[in-house]
């Protein structure tokens, strides 16, 4: 008999539930399939590789909404990525991109629990352009600002006891981002008071040692007319070492972005962002910005960012990137992407492209893609 994985269980899921799905009302079946090739210089290896998710990672969704009367409404939300170039899943956690039921009134706003982002994560996506669906693995907000806060030479770094925050290994500090997904969320998003909004989060930490997993969030979003600005903080409790009952350790990080649209054809969009590791032993710091500009033809689009990192008190660890990418949009679902990006490091820096960090620290790491990308 032949094993059925987790994926091929999803797959068969789907199938039945798109067939019922139709008919509910209010529950869809959604997602996107993004592959292509991709050509990767480590600084020792070049690699040619078919892969999944190089523009924006491969996912299936389920949702759905119930109206409750008086414009009270009720839905959820599950979504798993998946790797399409081998038809697998990216990691255990089954719906691993978020799995949250929610309620939204008009009047009082929106209340969600589950697995979901946290706050500054949507400050990050509605100030970036690269490409309709945002966050392009080549843009420099990914490869530059949120691969890592920091990876850097062991030797050089501040902090010398690693815990659930960072890690220590080979010779390579890395000190991960906290800007993605949570468990065990609950978050409020105010309704639009004048064009702005306010979105607030806290994770629990579930018994864990020290508090090992607290996060905390909030941002504050406006839109108006051609601009979209926010302002954005986010927190999260660790502990050393990993899973320790003792130390603690605590990452803080803040965000200001924004992005104008000059002309219907042209946007302009940017952030800041400092970021703190704080443990009882030693402290590490710093801040890492980008600036990007997007422009559209009748059926098409080409976007161009720079980013830089500095880490304030490690030597040689800073890096910086840019990427450049044209898309092709040959229906409203299904569109053709080429893109080119770099990451140049220190001495006693490694950041990484699009999660491919450089052979040896200090080293640059260079891509080129092209692929498609369908949404359904």
């Amino acid at each position: 008999m032949n094993k059925v994985t987790g994926f091929t269980a999803l797959a068969l899921a789907a199938a039945a539930f798109a067939g019922t799905a139709q008919a509910q009302s209010g529950v869809t079946l959604a997602g996107r399939v993004d592959v292509g090739p991709q050509y990767i210089d480590d600084g020792t290896n070049k690699l040619k590789r078919i892969d999944s998710g190089t523009y924006t990672a491969s996912r299936l969704i389920f949702r759905g909404t119930e109206d409750l009367g008086d414009g009270l409404k009720a839905g959820f939300y599950l979504e798993n990525r998946f790797n399409a170039d081998v038809g697998a899943q990216q990691s255990a956690k089954f719906f691993n991109a978020g799995a949250q039921v929610y309620l939204s009134s008009p009047t009082w706003g929106s209340v969600t629990l589950g697995r979901q982002y946290v706050p500054i994560f949507w400050s990050f996506l509605f100030a970036d352009d690269t490409g309709p669906l945002r966050l392009h693995g080549y843009s420099a907000v990914q490869s530059v600002q949120r691969s890592a806060f920091a990876r850097v030479s062991a030797a050089a770094a501040p902090v010398k006891a690693a815990g659930s925050l960072d890690t220590i290994g080979g010779g390579v500090y890395q000190f991960g981002i906290t800007s993605a997904f949570e468990d065990n969320m609950v978050v409020y998003k105010t309704p639009s008071l004048g064009g702005a909004t306010v979105m607030l989060a806290a994770g629990a930490s579930e018994g864990a040692p020290a508090g090992s997993g607290r996060v905390l969030g909030a941002n504050v979003e406006y839109r108006g007319g051609p601009f979209y600005g926010s302002l954005a903080w986010n927190q999260k409790r660790g502990t050393v070492p990993a899973g320790g009952s003792g130390a603690y350790q605590t990452a803080t990080e803040a965000l200001v972005s924004g992005m104008y649209t000059v002309t219907p054809t042209i946007k302009l969009w940017g952030n800041y962002h400092p970021w703190k590791l704080d443990t009882t032993t030693a402290d590490f710091k710093g801040h890492d910005w980008m600036l990007g500009a997007s422009y559209y033809f009748s059926q098409s689009m080409v976007w161009l960012n720079y980013a830089a990192k500095t880490p304030d008190n490690c030597v040689a660890c800073k890096s910086r990137g840019f990427g450049l990418g044209y898309h092709y949009f040959m229906s409203r679902r299904t569109e053709l992407y080429a893109s080119i990006a770099e990451v140049r490091n220190d001495a006693n820096s490694g950041n990484a492209l699009n999660g491919f960090a450089p052979a040896v620290i200090g080293d640059n790491v260079r891509g080129v893609a092209v692929g498609i990308a369908h949404t359904f």
